[in-house]
């Protein structure tokens, strides 16, 4: 599809997250068990891999220091080569099964959005990964730079790259093209786009708040606002609830 918002577009909070919630009470399974398992993985693997950093950080180094009224140590440890390097690998490795999740899950969003029936297994079936694995790194570094630049340059280019995933999957375009379609939606539509950002961002911290149970629930409930609010902002059809 080549839709894309010549202008602002009509858009509703109460109607997004109504639309969000209805589509995850129907499709409850599927998106628990996808969140649960990709949750799982990536927590392996970080476990894996900084475990094995600190089993190759150097021994600690303790400190005595007396004089004639008190006796006093410390104890001191740190990271060396060895363990940088693991936690390098460790952190390539979880960006690339990130852009193979993102690939996946965002797919099966947009299929929710079209109003297609999806399966356990469908959240397992990435597609586009190359294309969505250069788009995180383009992000991602300038995310970082952004965030050094007194933090606010990367707030705001996470902010205009939000739909990137969704352009790149839907549209089947390159990695830079979705992220120019990205800036124009959130451009064209710069209020109801911040409303949409801010609120499925709130959304999904929620599950954070409760021991981070929740999160299989609130993850998938702010993705599925997210996904509305892309439709919605990109002038795209969007299934009814009904449907």
């Amino acid at each position: 599809p080549g839709y894309g918002p010549g202008g602002e577009q009509p858009y509703n909070v109460g109607d997004a997250f109504s639309w969000a919630w209805n589509k995850f009470t129907k499709n409850a399974v599927p998106l628990i068990v996808a969140s649960f398992v990709y949750g799982l993985i990536i927590a392996v693997i970080y476990g894996i891999f900084f475990g094995l950093a600190y089993a190759l950080a150097p021994a600690p180094v303790t400190t005595y220091s007396s004089t004639d009224t008190s006796f006093e140590y410390s104890t001191s440890t740190g990271f060396g080569a060895a363990s940088y390097v693991m936690l390098g690998i460790g952190v390539f490795l979880m960006f690339i099964v990130g852009a193979v999740i993102q690939s996946a899950y965002t797919s099966r969003l947009l299929d929710i959005a079209d109003g297609r029936p999806v399966a356990i297994g469908d959240f397992f079936k990435p597609r586009n990964v190359g294309q969505v694995l250069v788009a995180a790194i383009i992000l991602g570094i300038a995310f970082y730079v952004g965030f050094f630049l007194c933090i606010i340059p990367g707030i705001i280019i996470g902010f205009l790259t939000m739909f990137t995933f969704f352009v790149l999957l839907e549209r089947n375009v390159g990695a830079m093209d979705a992220i120019k379609a990205s800036y124009e939606i959130t451009k064209n539509n710069i209020g109801s786009a911040i409303i949409a950002w801010l609120l499925s961002s709130v959304i999904t911290s929620i599950g954070i708040l409760v021991c981070y149970v929740g999160v299989i629930v609130s993850a998938p409930v702010g993705a599925l606002f997210l996904t509305y609010s892309y439709r919605k902002l990109a002038g795209g059809p969007i299934a009814p609830i009904t449907q």
